[in-house]
């Protein structure tokens, strides 16, 4: 989970979560002021939650272009940003560099990502892979998720006058 949190909120997030929660304010405050992650963890069913700090300028890009989903446990009303297929991409782009690109869960993330996604903005995700250094990987995640076992949807083409096309490779 990516959020827009500041070390002095941390103890106002454990308050909120309240005793269901296993939240540890100090760490919270460490690792926000080191833009590290942090865990929560919801006691009832032993579910971990990784908190990521909203650290740069693609954090914030990110959350600007999450959708909203409502999340009914949560209560009437409470929503929840869901990241952009592309800021997905990215990250994990990211990710699988920092690790040594040996992560083959991160890899197998990407690919899934790509090979599911109709209506990727390429453009986007293209431009952020340039900034950050991974163009190079993107380019690999591109060819290896067009050449994949599965049913793979292309962008959808728009040819004007509200007509369009959508392709899909199916290997043979």
């Amino acid at each position: 989970m990516l959020a827009r949190i500041s070390p002095v909120q941390a103890g106002q997030l454990v308050d909120a979560l309240g005793r269901d929660w296993y939240a540890d304010a100090a760490q919270m405050r460490d690792a926000i002021a080191g833009g590290r992650a942090f865990n929560l963890i919801y006691i009832r069913f032993s579910q971990k939650v990784d908190v990521f700090p909203a650290k740069d300028d693609f954090c914030a890009a990110q959350l600007e272009r999450a959708t909203r989903l409502p999340i009914a446990a949560l209560g009437p009303g409470a929503e929840y940003p869901v990241a952009a297929a592309e800021d997905i991409v990215r990250a994990k782009l990211q990710w699988y560099k920092a690790g040594g690109e040996t992560s083959e869960r991160q890899w197998t993330d990407i690919l899934k990502v790509i090979r599911a996604t109709t209506d990727m903005d390429w453009a986007y995700v293209e431009s952020w892979a340039a900034r950050l250094g991974v163009d190079t990987l993107l380019a690999r995640a591109k060819a290896e998720g067009v050449v994949g076992t599965g049913r793979f949807e292309l962008p959808t083409c728009r040819l004007g006058g509200g007509r369009s096309i959508h392709l899909s490779y199916v290997p043979t």
